[in-house]
């Protein structure tokens, strides 16, 4: 509302139109600022040489800083250009600036202002029509009618009609609560025993499992866990270890491989692994992987998903398919080589599909895996690199969209947490405490209804750019 207030005094005329993108650039920094600053606080394993994330982080609120400044210079362009007020001109113009942050190798769609409403189970239910996006909209649509209801334009501005859009912000608030207790209501519940899915948190320090000398233990603490896991009732029909669990080549190793193989087919459980791992190509290239993959619970190991979005700076140099030198600049990024789609894993409940970290925070990736096929969704992920900030909230957060946009469950096993059941409606059925190693056991929640979202995509972004364009077309003279 703040924000507003200073964009309509641009939009009247009152300041120049550059100022609007100083005042959107130092809104949008003072805020990035606060909120990555879990980047100054990245273990020093994340990063080759430590003293950089500072910079880094200075770098990133600097950069992000640019999507507000664009959204709000675009937001009072509009306005003056087409003689639509401010009210009518932000929201698309945020949202469309939003669908780009999201885009291209160094999209973030972190902190998109949807994803506020991640505990507001009703709320989300919007997301299975539009995404997080949709959820965006409304928030960015209550700012607005919150700013024009309780703030004057200009003093001495009249109050006339004050009442009605007051009334109007309660049903934008209403109308989305009650239609989701609804959507809640007829949510499909379970008929007869689900399957019971196991997630193993390691907690697994970063200078422990990147050392190189630990793999042994680190191996036997996770079979540990999941001795423990099988050793209760229900005993789980598949058990899910994090990201790169155990900081080897898993499938590679020989000895590793078999006797994770020879626990699953001792125990008649599958066991889903994060790992990291390579391959040689037709050219003799070998290629590394972020990857994750089965082993069946006859002991045989199954399919291999790598890693499709991988994280910018820190996985691979952006733009090395544009300027290939650039993956030859060290700082301390795993270079790993992307995957190139959808895997479905036959297990319990159906087929699934795995999303490996930092890819639980774009919806197009979650969706073509549904409609590829899969009935639930894995997230494995290391928020180790994160320690105790609340950069791990967030990035939970953000998952718990996924399934809602989908209408399927979604299981996610981390390292250190927030290892978590999800239910087709965003609703948390179990969570492991942080920084402990530890099993959450619990059934597998049914798969709902397809989604318009599953089926059509982002349509409120494709809106959005829609009323750009045409609030962009010069007006027609009167005569």
């Amino acid at each position: 509302m703040p924000l507003l207030v200073a964009l309509d005094q641009v939009t009247r005329g009152e300041r120049p139109l550059r100022s609007a993108w100083g005042t959107g650039y130092l809104f949008g920094f003072a805020f990035f600022l606060v909120s990555v600053h879990w980047i100054a606080r990245l273990s020093n394993v994340a990063i080759t040489v430590p003293w950089l994330k500072y910079p880094a982080w200075i770098a990133a609120a600097a950069y992000l800083a640019l999507f507000p400044a664009l959204a709000s210079t675009l937001a009072v362009f509009l306005a003056r250009r087409s003689g639509f007020t401010l009210a009518v001109t932000f929201v698309p113009a945020w949202l469309a600036v939003e669908a780009a942050r999201a885009s291209g190798e160094l999209g973030f769609p972190w902190f998109q202002p949807g994803y506020t409403q991640s505990a507001m189970v009703p709320v989300i239910q919007l997301a299975s029509l539009g995404s997080v996006t949709l959820v965006t909209a409304w928030v960015l649509f209550l700012n607005v009618m919150l700013w024009r209801t309780l703030i004057p334009r200009r003093a001495g501005e009249p109050r006339t009609g004050r009442g009605m859009l007051a009334l109007a912000t309660l049903i934008t608030i209403a109308l989305p609560w009650l239609w989701g207790l609804k959507v809640l209501a007829a949510a499909p519940k379970p008929e007869g025993p689900r399957p019971t899915i196991a997630l193993v948190q390691g907690n697994i320090a970063g200078e422990i499992k990147w050392s190189g000398r630990h793999q042994r233990e680190i191996l036997d603490r996770f079979l540990s866990l999941s001795r423990e896991a099988m050793s209760g009732t229900p005993r789980p029909a598949l058990l899910v270890w994090p990201e790169t669990a155990t900081g080897s080549y898993l499938r590679r190793q020989i000895d590793q491989a078999i006797e994770v193989a020879r626990f699953a087919y001792d125990e008649r459980a599958g066991i889903f692994s994060g790992f990291a791992d390579y391959r040689v190509d037709s050219v003799g290239v070998t290629r590394y992987f972020n990857a994750a993959g089965i082993f069946y619970p006859n002991g045989t190991p199954g399919e291999i998903y790598a890693k499709r979005h991988l994280v910018p700076f820190g996985e691979r140099m952006p733009f090395q398919w544009l300027f290939p030198q650039l993956g030859k600049i060290e700082l301390g990024q795993a270079e790993w080589t992307p995957g190139q789609g959808t895997v479905l894993f036959p297990g319990p409940g159906g087929r699934f599909a795995c999303l490996i970290c930092f890819e639980s925070i774009f919806p197009d990736l979650s969706r073509d895996d549904v409609r590829h096929g899969a009935r639930w969704l894995m997230n494995v992920t290391n928020d180790e690199w994160f320690g105790m900030s609340a950069a791990i909230g967030q990035h939970a957060a953000m998952a718990v969209f996924r399934a809602v946009e989908n209408h399927v469950p979604l299981a996610r096993c981390a390292n250190t947490g927030m290892t978590m059941m999800v239910d087709a409606n965003g609703r948390v059925t179990g969570r492991l405490p942080l920084m402990q190693a530890a099993v959450l056991s619990r059934e597998l929640p049914p798969p709902g209804l397809p989604t318009l979202y599953s089926q059509i995509g982002d349509w409120p972004a494709w809106m959005a750019w829609a009323m750009v364009g045409a609030l962009l077309l010069p007006r027609r003279r009167r005569a």
